[in-house]
């Protein structure tokens, strides 16, 4: 059961990551105001980096178990 839910999990988690990587590459489209998309870089970075730490973390605990 554990390992469904793990599965499920990183599925939706994956997605989201998903998500962050194309926002974070849209961000590098031509524009006039810089500094706002600086700060859109920054936190689907940090959001991206924070769902790849959670689903390591679930997959992890996953296999522990």
């Amino acid at each position: 059961m554990k390992t469904t839910v793990a599965i499920i999990g990183s599925l939706f988690l994956l997605a989201v990551a998903a998500f962050c990587l194309f926002g974070f590459l849209a961000t590098f489209e031509p524009t006039n105001n810089t500094g706002q998309f600086m700060a859109f870089r920054i936190g689907y970075s940090v959001v991206g980096v924070g769902i790849i730490t959670g689903m390591i973390l679930l997959i992890v605990n996953a296999i522990r178990k």
